[in-house]
């Protein structure tokens, strides 16, 4: 269901006709439908791309372990991108949600990354520096948990209508 129909005002105050206005929201529909098919591949291709690695790895198996989460990791960020761009062609607006989500499983898969690196061994200094990089990310993916339950106490599901 397409979001109503709104009047442009034309730059000598007149109304753009209602024609118009429609040709362009069923535009704007069409290249949404386009984005949600290429994120769907895009998030098919990953998760054969992150299994096919993890078979075929001849890293340690925590290198591939922590890589596979990872990966897959990547695919619920993609698919939830994927489920934005459906709300919005449902008509429910922009979907606060599904970013602080996103947020949270980016902070958690950087988190992974530079754990797996430490894990992997290195000098003193990027020992320090990597402890300090975690820290931020636990202290950004803390912060966005917070946001996400402020988000859902409020009762908002976008910046449309509350949540009825």
């Amino acid at each position: 269901m397409a979001a109503p129909a709104r009047r442009a005002r034309l730059p000598r105050g007149e109304e753009a006709p209602g024609w118009l206005l429609g040709f362009l929201t069923t535009l704007e529909d069409l290249v949404y439908v386009v984005v949600a098919l290429s994120l769907i591949g895009i998030g098919a291709a990953a998760l054969y791309n992150t299994i096919s690695d993890m078979l075929n790895s001849s890293a340690p198996f925590a290198v591939t372990v922590t890589d596979a989460v990872s990966g897959v990791l990547f695919v619920v960020i993609v698919l939830e991108i994927f489920r934005t761009v459906v709300a919005h062609l449902e008509g429910g607006g922009f979907q606060l949600m599904p970013f602080l989500i996103i947020g949270v499983i980016s902070a958690v898969r950087h988190i992974l990354l530079v754990g797996a690196l430490t894990f992997a061994g290195g000098s003193n200094t990027t020992f320090n520096h990597a402890v300090i990089e975690l820290g931020v990310n636990a202290g950004v993916a803390l912060v966005l948990v917070i946001a996400l339950v402020l988000v859902h106490r409020s009762g908002m599901t976008s910046d449309l209508e509350p949540e009825a």
